[in-house]
């Protein structure tokens, strides 16, 4: 017995007629009868009565379907399984500073548990210089924030969009976002980085001027002066812990209210390579179990 003349018992029986079971294994009509026929002298049962038009299931085709569906999807797996042992490969990642310790560890723990000959290389910088190595060809992707322009050779796809939120010491007692980043000395984000860019134009859109205190490469580090009184500062909610939120007074940043995205970025082609696909899907699946928007915590 042979797994395709079980593959086309289910077509057809899910198609409901020869003809358009044969488009979808793409064989002709004639094929697809000659295989349930083979299938009906190996089993020694007529599995559709061919008095009908089109011809329907039997009995003996109903009770045995389930049987042929189960292994089908078996063999299916099997494949599955032995082509993800023997894929292998070396993908070199970009990441912007910080997201590699939120979203990648379980990302890439599931990729290579299901692929354990892929090897991933990991890379931090910031969005700019990432999407320059990319395309110089010294890096296969990065994930990166905020970048309003890409070269023509390049494309994106997004990851998640999360929003950004206004922190001060609660010692302060702001009454408004506004007032907050007016009055208190800013912890800037550093403007090279693509976040940073993002809070700038955003800060002059919404013309509020901030008196500058520092300036700073790592939106946890704005997190950790806030703490100590030093400023305000805008920062993805993702980046304030439960333990820094209950310490925190945190507005939403602007009307509305400012979100960042976060994009893989990659070079086009016809045939993306496959363990970009693969990476990429199981980013979307880690979002996915987290059910949120901003996949959890995210970076700079």
């Amino acid at each position: 017995m042979e797994i395709r003349h079980l593959r086309t018992l289910v077509t057809v029986a899910d198609a409901d007629s020869f003809a358009s079971a044969a488009e979808q294994l793409f064989i002709t009509p004639a094929a697809v009868s000659q295989q349930i026929r083979q299938l009906e002298a190996e089993l020694g049962v007529q599995l559709f009565d061919r008095r009908l038009r089109p011809p329907r299931l039997s009995s003996n085709a109903e009770s045995l379907l389930a049987r042929a569906r189960e292994l089908v999807e078996q063999f299916n797996d099997f494949k599955s399984s032995a082509r993800e042992r023997q894929l292998r490969g070396r993908l070199l990642l970009g990441s912007v500073n910080g997201i590699t310790a939120s979203l990648l560890p379980e990302t890439l723990r599931s990729l290579t548990r299901r692929y354990p000959g892929v090897r991933v290389r990991i890379e931090e910088g910031s969005s700019r210089l990432l999407v320059r190595r990319v395309k110089r060809r010294e890096l296969d992707a990065a994930i990166v924030s905020d970048v309003s322009e890409l070269p023509q050779s390049m494309e994106r796809l997004p990851v998640f969009s999360e929003p950004l939120v206004v922190i001060e010491n609660p010692a302060r007692e702001a009454a408004s976002w506004r007032e907050v980043l007016r009055r208190s000395p800013f912890l800037r984000l550093n403007k090279t980085s693509g976040l940073g860019s993002l809070i700038e134009d955003s800060l002059k859109r919404f013309r509020i001027r901030v008196d500058d205190a520092m300036e700073l490469d790592s939106t946890d580090s704005i997190v950790q002066m806030a703490l100590s009184g030093l400023g305000s500062g805008v920062v993805p909610m993702g980046r304030v812990s439960a333990e820094a939120s209950r310490a925190l007074r945190i507005f939403p940043f602007g009307e509305p209210q400012v979100h960042r995205q976060v994009v893989l970025v990659q070079r086009k082609s016809k045939a993306p390579a496959e363990l970009l696909r693969l990476l990429y899907s199981e980013i979307q699946s880690q979002i996915a179990e987290r059910g949120q928007t901003a996949g959890g915590k995210s970076h700079t």
